[in-house]
């Protein structure tokens, strides 16, 4: 189309000059016309071509009108002429060229490269589109590009469509999903800009395999989570009972009934809620309080069993229970143990600071030590022992009460005396528990003998 306009004006600029010789002054200027179309067309072979027609023109028409112009007035034409159809076509075929081989990275791209216009259509798009979702260039483009779109996912890519299009910033990670040519959909994430002019450039990638493995990871995430929690279930219910089992072997040997532990640890609980200790608190002391005794695997049957007073020597080597069982339980993270270890070494602590192991006496005292002190205390007076008869529930009461500031924490005794206070207040279920416990008979055919210096011991 260009060379037919070139070579309309060639003629026309000759024919006028023909017919009017004035135009002979100004043929310089006109010839540049078709020059410069013919170099914006075919690059520099263009440009050569309409220099050369240019010049042979005028050198025609001077031939034939007889014209006298100087060898430096032609040369000076032919020179013009040609650099300026040289120099444009250069400039062209360089263009042409960047602009293929722009055009070759942009379709040997494996992402999906894409220009979307302020319609909501793609105006231009890469090879990878076809290779990815199986439409054609001239599809892709052929229709807005929502249309393509997931049903799902339409409002959320609209919404980043406009954000880019506003020039207010650049979206990065946005994902949806494409239909293919087959039906099936893939996942794309974006990233885009826009210019000025509101033209959006976007660049996306198939990360369909890669939200695959995101589902699969989740869902295998999901059952090794449930897997945990099955194995941590079946681990504390197996740590439960070898804590359990740990405190009977404990009370085994000098308690016929062997549930001293069991009430101990629900007399310690309902000491501690009265208290106002926290639930997570309170379960852990419950937890914890049926170890207080386990120092006593250590001790001899001829001693742990004796039945009458102990002697001196005795008594101390019974001592030792309280140490041996902190000992045995400590250097663990299991919270039960440790707090056990605590109740172990500190049960037997005295409020006046008389006790042992340690001697620490008032507020020194762990608090979990002083509860169970109590609760130890009141379990062995009401229930037979191979050196004592059972106290009554009433006496043993009053013991702990009288022991108040000198062996017992006065508000440890406080709150257990509330547990047993026979006014008509709400009670909790573990004091109700509690009081059902010291109401148990003893266990029959356990030996009486004259008690100890102390019926705790």
């Amino acid at each position: 189309m260009l060379f037919a306009v070139a070579l309309v004006l060639f003629v026309g600029i000759f024919a006028l000059r023909e017919n009017d010789a004035n135009v002979g002054d100004a043929e310089g200027t006109l010839y540049v016309v078709p020059i410069a179309l013919l170099a914006l067309r075919y690059g520099l072979r263009g440009g050569v071509a309409g220099a050369t027609a240019s010049f042979g023109l005028i050198v025609a028409w001077d031939l034939g009108a007889h014209s006298s112009v100087s060898v430096y007035g032609y040369l000076s034409r032919g020179v013009s002429f040609a650099v300026l159809g040289a120099l444009l076509g250069i400039v062209v075929d360089r263009r042409r060229g960047l602009q293929e081989e722009l055009s070759r990275y942009y379709d040997a791209s494996p992402d999906l490269l894409a220009t979307a216009d302020r319609s909501g259509r793609f105006t231009r798009v890469n090879a990878a589109w076809e290779r990815t979702l199986g439409h054609s260039a001239a599809t892709m483009c052929s229709r807005p590009f929502i249309e393509f779109v997931h049903p799902g996912d339409r409002e959320a890519t609209l919404a980043d469509a406009s954000f880019a299009e506003s020039g207010t910033g650049e979206s990065f990670g946005f994902r949806n999903r494409y239909r293919t040519a087959s039906g099936d959909y893939r996942w794309l994430q974006w990233n885009t800009s826009a210019s000025q002019d509101g033209v959006i450039h976007a660049v996306a990638r198939d990360i369909s395999a890669q939200c695959d493995a995101e589902r699969l990871l989740a869902s295998n995430a999901a059952w090794l989570e449930a897997k945990v929690a099955e194995r941590t279930g079946d681990l504390d219910r197996a740590h439960a009972e070898t804590l359990k089992l740990l405190a009977l072997a404990s009370e085994y040997r000098d308690d016929a009934t062997s549930t001293h532990t069991e009430r101990v640890g629900v007399a310690a609980a309902a000491i501690a809620t009265q208290l106002g200790l926290a639930e997570q608190e309170v379960k852990l002391l419950r937890d914890a309080a049926p170890l207080h005794d386990v120092g006593k695997l250590a001790i001899p049957d001829s001693i742990l069993l004796k039945p009458g007073p102990l002697a001196c020597d005795e008594y101390e080597v019974m001592k030792t229970h309280a140490a041996l069982g902190s000992g045995l339980l400590s250097g663990t993270r299991s919270p039960v143990l440790e707090m056990g270890s605590v109740i172990a070494a500190s049960h037997h602590e005295r409020w006046d600071g008389t006790g042992y192991p340690s001697g620490l006496a008032r507020e020194t005292i762990p608090l979990a030590g002083r509860v169970v002190a109590v609760a130890d205390v009141f379990d062995a007076l009401t229930h037979d022992r191979p050196y004592k008869h059972a106290w009554s529930a009433a006496r043993a009461i009053a013991e702990i009460e009288r022991a108040s500031g000198s062996q017992f924490d006065p508000r440890v005794v406080a709150a257990f005396l509330e547990l047993h206070d026979t006014a008509p207040a709400p009670t909790t279920r573990a004091a109700a528990r509690m009081r059902r416990l010291a109401r148990a008979p003893a266990a029959s055919g356990v030996r009486t003998p004259a008690p100890r210096p102390h019926p705790a011991h």
